[in-house]
C-alpha cells in the first residue's frame, strides 16, 4: 500500500540562527525553519516498520522534475541528496537539515482564477495558489497594473480583489516567492444586474427586508463611512462588522459577506434561512458615545419552482384541481379557463386565487394555473374533460329525481328518459298487430290439421268407395279356445284394388260403404 503525506516547509528570516523541530507525521503539516539555522523533521516513529519510503521536494523554477531528497529501503539508507549538510537518524526516523537556505523552501505551484458577480454589479476575483512558501500577488488588467480607480477593494493578502462596475477585459494574476513565479490569465466580462438581488435600506427604522433563498441582499447601512467615526453591525448577539471611518474588520468565516465603505452597503450572498432574523446598526461619535441605533428584520423566502396541475374526480362528478409547487413561500395563485377568468357558475370553491379549486361537473377546456411571490413567477396548463357524469331530472315511481349520476352503467330513470308518449303508442300498436297475426296463423294451422284427418266425401252420383275387410285368426299362447278377430280396414279406391292373381289364395270380402248424412 502506498501512502503519501504532504509537508509545507516555510523559511523565516530572523536575526539569529536556531534549531527548529517539526512533526511531519501529520498530513498537511507545515514546518518553519530559520535562514542559516537547523530544522529537524520527525518523519516516522521507527524506520524498521517501513519497507521503503522516499522524501521528495516539489519542482522549483530551475528544476521542473520532482527531486528525491532521501530514500530508505528495509531500514537501510540508500541515498541522501543533501548529505553534505543533513543527516538521517534511522532508529528514530528524524531528518535534520543544517545551514538552511532559501532554496530549501517550497515553491509556489499552479494558480487558478475564480470570478463571480456579487452585489451591485461588482466582480469578485480570487487568485488561488495550491501551495508555496510565503506567496506574493500582483494583478494586471489589460496589460497595466490595476489602479484604485478600477479596484474597489483588496483583501490584506491581495489574493482577492473586487472590481468596480463596468470593468472588463483580460485580467492576470501573478504569484511568486523567492524560488519561482507563476501566472494565470482570464477574460472577465461585465456583470449585469442580478435578478435574485434585493435592495434594502436600514435608514427606515424597524424596516423589513425580504431576500430570496440562495440569492443576494444588499443593505444600505449608511451614506458614507468616511463621515462615521465608529459603527457596529450585529445579528442577534453576533457582531458581523466593526469599523472606524473607512477602516473595518469583518467577521466573515464563510466568505458570503461584502462591505463596501465607499457606498456604505453590506451584502449577504447565497442567502440561507438561517440568515433570517433581526439586525442592528449602532453608530458612535469619536468619544464613543452612541449616536443612533436602527433595526432591520430580514426575512428569507424561497422563490417559486417547478409547478404542476393535479386533477381528481370527486364522488358527485366535480373535479378537484391542485396547483403544486416544489418550493416557494408566500405564494399567490390565479386560474383561467380557455383564456378567461373562472366564474362562480363554474366553481364550487369561493374564488380562483387559492392553491386548490373545485370545478362543477360539466366544465372542460384548457386550464391555466399561475403562481408567483416577491421573487419569481411561473405558469403551467392542462387540458381537462368532464368526469363522465350526466344530470337526471325525472319522476320515477312517483318520486322526483334530480341529481348528477355517472353515465356509464346508469339505470336510474332509464324508461322515463328513453320513451316519450308518442313512442309508447307506436310500440303498443306494433304489439297488437303482432298478436293479431299470431292468432290468424294459429287458426289456420288448426284448420289444416283437421282437414288432414277427415275422409274425403263423395257425392251420391260419384263412383262408390270400397273398403277391404280381412278376417285374420290369431291364436293366443297355450289356448285354443279364445280366438280374437282383428279387423283391418283400409281406404282404397277401385284403381287400387289388387289383381285377381294376387288375391287368389285369400278370398276378399267387399262391402259398399256410403256416408249418410
Amino acid at each position: 500500500m502506498k501512502a503519501v503525506v504532504g509537508l509545507l516547509f516555510v523559511l523565516l528570516e530572523v536575526s539569529h540562527a536556531a534549531e527548529k523541530y517539526c512533526d511531519a507525521r501529520q498530513k498537511g503539516a507545515q514546518c518553519y525553519g530559520v535562514l542559516g539555522g537547523t530544522v529537524a523533521f520527525k518523519l516516522m516513529d521507527e524506520t524498521s516498520e517501513k519497507h521503503r519510503f522516499n522524501l521528495k521536494k516539489e519542482a522549483s523554477v530551475t528544476n521542473e522534475s520532482t527531486e528525491i531528497i532521501l530514500s530508505v529501503i528495509s531500514n537501510m539508507l540508500i541515498s541522501n541528496a543533501m548529505s553534505s549538510r543533513s543527516v538521517f537518524i534511522l532508529n528514530n526516523g528524524t531528518f535534520k537539515i543544517n545551514n538552511l537556505s532559501r532554496s530549501d523552501s517550497a515553491p509556489v505551484s499552479s494558480v487558478r482564477l475564480i470570478s463571480n458577480c456579487v452585489a451591485q454589479g461588482l466582480l469578485k476575483v480570487s487568485c488561488l495558489c495550491e501551495g508555496g512558501d510565503r506567496p506574493e500577488y500582483s494583478w494586471i488588467l489589460n496589460g497595466q497594473p490595476t489602479r484604485d480607480t478600477e479596484v474597489l477593494r483588496r483583501n490584506p493578502a491581495n489574493n482577492i480583489i473586487i472590481l468596480k462596475q463596468n470593468m472588463s477585459g483580460y485580467l492576470t494574476c501573478s504569484v511568486w516567492n523567492n524560488i519561482n513565479r507563476v501566472s494565470e490569465e482570464g477574460r472577465i466580462s461585465l456583470c449585469e444586474d442580478k435578478t435574485d438581488e434585493t435592495q434594502c435600506n436600514i435608514q427606515e427604522d424597524e424596516a423589513k427586508c425580504y431576500g430570496a433563498l440562495g440569492g443576494t441582499v444588499v443593505i444600505q447601512l449608511m451614506s458614507n463611512t468616511s463621515q462615521t467615526p465608529r459603527y457596529e453591525w450585529k445579528n442577534k448577539t453576533t457582531t458581523i462588522l466593526r469599523g472606524r471611518w473607512d477602516k473595518f474588520a469583518p467577521n466573515d468565516t464563510e466568505g458570503r459577506n461584502i462591505f463596501i465603505p465607499l457606498y456604505g452597503t453590506f451584502s449577504i450572498m447565497n442567502l440561507s434561512r438561517a440568515d433570517s432574523g433581526n439586525y442592528t446598526l449602532e453608530t458612535f461619535d469619536s468619544n464613543g458615545r452612541k449616536i443612533e441605533k436602527r433595526n432591520l428584520q430580514l426575512i428569507v423566502e424561497a422563490p417559486v419552482s417547478s409547478i404542476k396541475i393535479v386533477s381528481e374526480c370527486l364522488s358527485q362528478g366535480q373535479m378537484k384541481v391542485s396547483c403544486q409547487s416544489e418550493t416557494g413561500d408566500s405564494l399567490q395563485y390565479n386560474w383561467t379557463l380557455d383564456g378567461r377568468t373562472l366564474t362562480d357558475s363554474e366553481l364550487f370553491s369561493e374564488n380562483n386565487e387559492t392553491e386548490v379549486i373545485v370545478l362543477r361537473q360539466n366544465i372542460s377546456g384548457r386550464l391555466v394555473c399561475s403562481v408567483w411571490n416577491r421573487f419569481s413567477s411561473l405558469s403551467t396548463e392542462k387540458t381537462i374533460s368532464t368526469c363522465g357524469f350526466i344530470f337526471i331530472n325525472c319522476t320515477y315511481n312517483g318520486t322526483q329525481i334530480s341529481e348528477w349520476v355517472l353515465a356509464e352503467g346508469n339505470t336510474l330513470c332509464v324508461e322515463a328518459e328513453e320513451y316519450s308518449v308518442d313512442d309508447f303508442l307506436v310500440v303498443l300498436v306494433g304489439v297488437l298487430l303482432a298478436l293479431v297475426f299470431l292468432l290468424a296463423v294459429g287458426i289456420g294451422l288448426i284448420c289444416t290439421h283437421k282437414k288432414k284427418h277427415t275422409f274425403k266425401v263423395e257425392k251420391d252420383n260419384s263412383e262408390p268407395i270400397y273398403a277391404e275387410v280381412r278376417i285374420v285368426a290369431q291364436q293366443e299362447r297355450q289356448t285354443e279356445e279364445s280366438v280374437e278377430e282383428e279387423v283391418e280396414v283400409k281406404q282404397v279406391t277401385l284403381s287400387e284394388l289388387p289383381l285377381q292373381s294376387e288375391v287368389a289364395a285369400v278370398a276378399p270380402i267387399y262391402a259398399q260403404v256410403r256416408k249418410v248424412r
